[in-house]
């Protein structure tokens, strides 16, 4: 942790030393100010100005790097004007010290590349009497998020685009860095993300893809735009970039990328410069003095010089001889939102291991409404089928049939696929080839009533007993009826108090149903909450598959891995 004020209780190494030592440093102080003058022949003047202690280390600053070079240059020459404030820059990810200050392991002062990293130090420095929030004081300079936009690449963007929205949910080739630690993909996505893609399916499989092949920072994307053969899809895709960091990539490296803004408006790279708030107060005199000397005119100027622009309002640098494109600002959404946005990025990007449960008992021969003439197991049949060949490669899937007495006298289900990597090798394809065959077979599995019960206390009772931590783990269920089993078998009650007595929150399994039919809706429901889980219902293939996917989105954080 850097060196700030210590608790009443608990002075700290600082603290003390600075106890020992209070008046002499300020007696020696005060006598170096005299001797070294004030700028003044008035000695009422000279008089009149406190005297101030050099502290016996330098203030340290982690400062964002694009803006490193300029920041150790001023503060420099504010040493130079003044030897008593001296200051030591280390150039870090933004990223990174909103680790380090969670950790306890805080700078002096931050001058990081957006305020949003300040979502991250909402709990203090750990260690620390002070449980103050990290406030900005101010921006130092500004760059717009803008898309680097490959010039030959058969993935480039043609013309401009309508929003960060759009692009990375809806259409067109976009490669983002992973939000949680590169700044401008973090802004990119949260620009794109509102209340109504929280459970968009279309949105919501576009980050599935996006978040698995997500780069470590825009330094990896850059390099995969001068050789597509270093990027992680071995293509040179459209990405977010701060303006000022494309336009000193294109000054030693042209003719490789372009910038192109979004019309309805983009989020900025705003540099705030963030004093440590349990600074003790000789290093709040040196902050402040470090605060004044970047925000000086000629600050300003180093600043432009370098390719920032010193307000959103003031152009921007050229790229590749091009001038700066227009840009709009775009609000920033509120902190809640961004946390939320960042969440769903965090689950959607866990792979699913998930057990479907598929009811084939002799009612789901019955035609369902509104699809032509389709049986309901015909409806299950096709969207299964669709959702299985859309879930990712990396996910975990297995398949168990259930009507009566499936896998012999009194045991009501039966495996159809085990449970596999969807890209595991099997035979001459795939797992997901082999479970896409299983349910082709689904008219030859018809027969016997509903063993619903007992077979989602054997379906959970797996799932808990085989959890595993990397992946996002659940059962989903799809059946047209009520609980009916003639042999017997567990009641409802029965069946809460199996799953209330397995429940385990460190290894999180939920319940996902489905019904179609006259299935049992209030059962279903009640099935799911237990778990965190979520019920649905659907009789269509439309509605089934929107159902079942809307399902594999909709990860709460309770039950987030």
């Amino acid at each position: 942790m850097g060196r700030h004020e210590a608790p009443s209780n608990a002075p700290g190494r600082r603290g003390v030393i600075a106890a020992l030592v209070a008046g002499t440093l300020v007696v020696a102080g005060a006598a170096y100010a005299v001797e070294r003058g004030t700028g003044s022949d008035d000695p009422d003047t000279a008089a009149s100005r406190p005297a101030v202690a050099c502290t016996s280390a330098p203030l340290e600053l982690e400062v964002a790097p694009e803006i490193a070079e300029v920041v150790t240059a001023q503060l420099a020459a504010a040493t130079k004007a003044d030897p008593c404030h001296r200051y030591e820059v280390s150039a870090t990810r933004s990223s990174t010290v909103a680790s380090r200050i969670r950790q306890g392991r805080a700078p002096d002062v931050w001058v990081a590349d957006s305020t949003v990293w300040l979502d991250q130090t909402e709990a203090g420095s750990p260690g620390s009497s002070v449980t103050a929030d990290w406030a900005s004081r101010g921006s130092l300079a500004a760059s717009p998020v803008v898309l680097a936009n490959p010039v030959t690449s058969k993935d480039r963007l043609s013309g401009a685009f309508t929003s960060w929205g759009d692009l990375i949910n809806r259409s067109g080739a976009v490669h983002l860095a992973n939000p949680h630690l590169d700044t401008a993909s973090r802004l990119a996505f949260l620009a794109s993300q509102g209340a109504s893609t929280a459970k968009d399916i279309t949105a919501g499989q576009r980050i599935i893809l996006l978040s698995r092949f997500a780069a470590s920072s825009t330094d990896d994307l850059l390099e995969g735009a001068k050789d597509p053969s270093t990027s992680t899809t071995t293509r040179s895709e459209p990405f977010p970039i701060g303006e000022q960091s494309l336009a000193t990539f294109s000054a030693s490296t042209p003719d490789l990328l372009e910038a192109l803004a979004p019309r309805g408006g983009t989020p900025w790279l705003n540099y705030p410069y963030i004093p440590a708030p349990d600074l003790t107060p000789e290093l709040q005199q040196v902050a402040e003095a470090g605060w004044r000397a970047l925000t000086s005119t000629t600050a300003v100027d180093a600043f432009t010089a370098a390719g920032f622009r010193p307000s959103p309002e003031a152009p921007g640098p050229s790229i590749d001889g091009k001038p700066a494109v227009e840009v709009a600002a775009l609000a920033e959404p509120p902190a809640t939102a961004r946390q939320g946005a960042l969440h769903q990025w965090d689950v959607l990007k866990a792979d699913a291991r998930m057990l479907a449960i598929v009811d084939v008992s002799g009612s789901m021969t019955t035609v369902a409404k509104d699809t032509g003439g389709k049986t309901r197991a015909k409806v299950a049949e096709e969207s299964l089928i669709t959702a299985v060949q859309r879930l990712p490669a990396g996910s975990q899937v297995g398949g168990w049939i259930f009507s009566t007495d499936k896998g012999g006298k009194g045991k009501d289900w039966v495996p159809i696929a085990p449970m596999a990597r969807l890209d595991e090798p099997v035979d001459s394809g795939t797992h997901r080839d082999a479970i896409v065959t299983a349910l082709r077979k689904f008219p030859t599995y018809i027969s016997g009533d509903t063993g619903l019960y007992d077979t989602t206390a054997a379906a959970f009772s797996e799932m808990t007993r085989t959890y595993d931590s990397a992946y996002y783990n659940s059962v989903v269920i799809v059946t047209d009826g009520k609980n009916d089993d003639p042999g017997g078998g567990l009641s409802l009650e029965q069946l809460v108090s199996h799953i209330n007595r397995l429940k385990d929150p460190a290894k999180p399994v939920r319940v996902i149903t489905i019904g179609m039919g006259e299935a049992d809706l209030k059962a279903l429901e009640r099935i799911s909450a237990l778990t965190g889980g979520s019920s649905y219902s659907a009789n269509t293939p439309d509605d089934l598959l929107t159902v079942f996917v809307q399902a594999l989105l909709s990860r709460e954080p309770s039950q987030a891995p």
